[in-house]
């Protein structure tokens, strides 16, 4: 079953009614007027179906905020959605873009033009500070909509058998953002605080622009900083990165980081060559580009 809003909670009374038999329920943005803090008998719960999926779009509003199935995926936070308008001015879609969402992720899901990668988390600020990136060959991020059930029994076995998802889209169909992990590994003796831009290009000339905003990461001698990075468009080769560091700093002096390695891998394609650069400077608010290298053995 498949119910969106008030539909979501209806498929959940339907599964009640066949004691979690159905095999599976995909609750689309469940609604949260009148059914927020109700008890599992009074709403969409886990135990409704044999797999249960959620995909929340709008919690601050239309929406359900806490978790209800096996998996709930919160795209871009929950809130917030690219594309929607952001005031009143916005007429009607103001009131139910973000909620509708969700339909037309799942909507995207089942054309398979892309598949949109989802990074199991206990928060959307951990998610965004790259605390949430293990994915690999041997163990694959979740796909958000249709095909969500292939990770039905990984998560089903989890006590309790509840897991909360956390990633970005882009503004249009069919929403997909590349993710990208970028590691780095610096000299300077005293710490610094900043933020990296990243840009990545191809051998065509296209450019993208990272569009996750986390927060200031902090270098320090010979420590792993971990940047999660997110791009509109996805280049199987890349020929040009471009990094830029600052501090945000209006007044005082400018910094530099010594860079020891930067290492970038693609977590929607855990199988794709991890690329690297070695032994650079970056000067503050100064773009720095270079063309990466296969990583080391090593390193990988």
């Amino acid at each position: 079953m498949i119910g969106v809003s008030l539909g979501a909670h209806i498929s959940g009374f339907v599964g009640k009614a066949y004691s979690g038999k159905i095999g599976r329920i995909t609750g689309l943005d469940p609604a949260g007027p009148l059914f927020s803090g109700k008890e599992a008998t009074e709403r969409l719960d886990h135990t409704d179906a044999q797999f249960v999926d959620v995909i929340h779009t709008d919690i601050n509003a239309l929406g359900y905020r806490k978790p209800l199935g096996n998996i709930d995926f919160y795209p871009n936070g929950g809130t917030y959605q690219p594309g929607c308008p952001q005031t009143i001015l916005g007429g009607s879609q103001y009131l139910k873009c973000k909620h509708q969402r969700s339909v037309f992720l799942f909507i995207s899901s089942l054309e398979q033009k892309c598949n949109i990668t989802a990074f199991l988390c206990d928060s959307y600020v951990d998610y965004r500070n790259g605390k949430c990136t293990n994915c690999d060959v041997l163990n694959p991020c979740p796909t958000l909509g249709y095909y969500a059930d292939k990770w039905k029994n990984h998560l089903i076995e989890k006590n309790p058998p509840v897991t909360t998802a956390y990633f970005d889209t882009s503004d249009k169909e069919p929403f997909c953002m590349y993710h990208y992990f970028v590691d780095i590994i610096t000299w300077n003796k005293n710490s610094r605080r900043g933020f990296i831009r990243i840009q990545i290009a191809d051998n065509t000339g296209n450019i993208a622009e990272s569009k996750i905003d986390s927060d200031a990461a902090v270098f320090q001698q010979y420590r792993q900083a971990k940047i999660l990075a997110g791009f509109y468009l996805d280049f199987y080769s890349i020929s040009k990165i471009t990094l830029t560091f600052s501090t945000n700093n209006v007044v005082g002096p400018k910094y530099k980081l010594r860079i020891l390695q930067m290492r970038i891998r693609s977590l929607s394609d855990a199988k794709r060559l991890h690329l690297c650069r070695y032994d650079f400077i970056l000067l503050e608010n100064i773009e720095t580009s270079f063309r990466p290298i296969p990583c080391y053995e090593n390193d990988e």
